[in-house]
């Protein structure tokens, strides 16, 4: 049995080691984070000059320009992803059976490292976690509402609303800038508060199963 006390931070670590199925590794190739870059670059610049420079021919043409340059970047990204894209029934389903093949023997590992602990630790650590998911899931609607279960469409929504009579090239207030700008960062707060408490939910299901 271990002598050192278990601690959040230290199952947090646990789990961060955990090691990963190679499918479900984020990597980019060359051409993607040249893609990225022109996307987010020429997009930038091309918001930024509509609205801050008059409209003038030669101010539409470099707007135009960094359209196609936005354009071309977009098509690098979804290109570099065409060699190993399959979306086939059948692929799917063979390569989460892998996964799970993968993830099982280290999710049993963790249940057995966190039972060499002892029992009155893991139980006290249970409760509380169960505690603070509750808590989690009684705060979460005032800050969030139903937009956790909606996912991005309200970002989405939000962005139809702002563009949909819009013309080119754009000419947005400083007033609809900001508004989304705040939407967004909501948005993101959102998401950070939905995964901490998808951690608090993990941290106690493992604790569950270590004492069953």
């Amino acid at each position: 049995m271990e002598t050192s006390a278990l601690t959040f931070s230290l199952l947090d670590e646990r789990i961060e080691k955990l090691p990963e199925h190679p499918s479900e590794r984020i990597t980019l190739q060359r051409r993607e984070k040249w893609g990225i870059a022109l996307f987010a670059t020429a997009g930038t610049l091309g918001l930024a000059l509509g609205k801050l420079l008059p409209p003038k021919p030669w101010v539409v043409a470099l707007v135009f320009t960094l359209l196609i340059i936005e354009i071309f970047g977009i098509v690098l990204v979804i290109s570099a992803g065409f060699s190993t894209l399959k979306l086939t029934f059948a692929h799917q389903r063979r390569e989460f059976a892998e996964i799970l093949d993968f993830d099982m023997p280290h999710h049993e590992s963790l249940i057995a490292w966190l039972r060499s602990f002892s029992r009155e630790r893991l139980q006290a650590m249970s409760d509380f976690t169960q505690f603070r998911v509750e808590r989690y899931r009684s705060k979460m609607p005032m800050l969030a509402g139903s937009i956790e279960k909606l996912g991005a469409l309200p970002l989405l929504a939000a962005l139809v609303i702002q563009f949909k009579d819009a013309s080119w090239p754009l000419q947005l207030s400083w007033w609809q800038i900001a508004l989304f700008a705040v939407l967004t960062f909501f948005y993101w707060l959102c998401l950070l508060a939905v995964s901490q408490r998808l951690r608090l939910e993990l941290y106690d299901m493992l604790l569950k199963k270590a004492l069953a």
